[in-house]
């Protein structure tokens, strides 16, 4: 659904009132949170998603792999093994019936506990996709282990990802399926630590990355046009 300019508007009055009242609430938080609490999101790179970026995502990508698009098929299942708090599971499950989040620890969001490095999907390759905001440092790692299970493997990350030697056997050269559709985010969509700003607004660019096994193709570029974040964005996602 297209929406007006001043739907538009009065959609990001009502984002921006809610995140400075969340935001305030986070600071409260954040006095009391140890420096052993803190360091563990350092550690595991907990940057929580903008889910406006998630529903982006799927509505541009999802064409592209489900031929019967709007209509997905029933018997997909979506693992989220980096889910955190929880910003990638939330849109989407807007989205598709079954999505399983875990993650290697535990942030209190009652998801199983698992490492992404050692993830196998229990269903079958063709109707498994891996979906997730993995820690920047195990991203290779992670898609390369997701794909030996999963069909189609969708991380988010940031855009140097594309960068590099070795990544371009993954990207490229890689026997179990090369990256199919690389989609920068062409509306920024910063990350913070340890929470979800829909504020914030730090200069970082990121991408989503989708490799499909056996896929031995260029890579085709799908830029996320202008104007989603001001359609997907809600005021309520401060809640998830």
């Amino acid at each position: 659904m297209k929406l007006s300019d001043a739907q538009r508007a009065a959609r990001g009055t009502a984002v921006n009132e809610g995140s400075n009242r969340y935001i305030q609430q986070h600071e409260q938080f954040d006095m009391f949170l140890s420096q052993e609490e803190k360091k563990r999101m350092q550690e595991r790179e907990l940057f929580p998603t903008q889910p406006w970026n998630v529903r982006a995502m799927v509505q541009t990508l999802a064409p592209l792999i489900f031929g019967s698009w709007p209509t997905i098929p029933q018997d997909v299942v979506v693992y989220e093994p980096c889910a955190g708090l929880g910003h990638q599971v939330a849109p989407l499950r807007e989205f598709f019936p079954d999505v399983r989040p875990s993650d290697i620890e535990d942030w209190n969001r009652g998801f199983p506990l698992a490492d992404a490095l050692a993830f196998e999907a229990v269903t079958p390759p063709a109707t498994s996709l891996m979906c997730t905001n993995p820690p920047f440092t195990l991203a290779e790692d992670i898609v390369r282990q997701a794909q030996k299970t999963c069909d189609n493997v969708i991380i988010l990350a940031r855009l140097g990802l594309i960068c590099g030697a070795g990544r371009y056997e993954l990207h490229h050269r890689n026997p179990l399926g090369n990256l199919k559709t690389f989609l920068p985010c062409t509306e920024r969509t910063p990350m913070v630590l340890g929470f979800y700003d829909p504020a914030a607004n730090k200069p970082q660019e990121f991408a989503w990355f989708h490799y499909q096994r056996g896929y031995t193709g260029p890579a085709t570029v799908v830029n996320l046009p202008p104007g989603l974040k001001a359609e997907l964005m809600r005021p309520e996602d401060v809640k998830i």
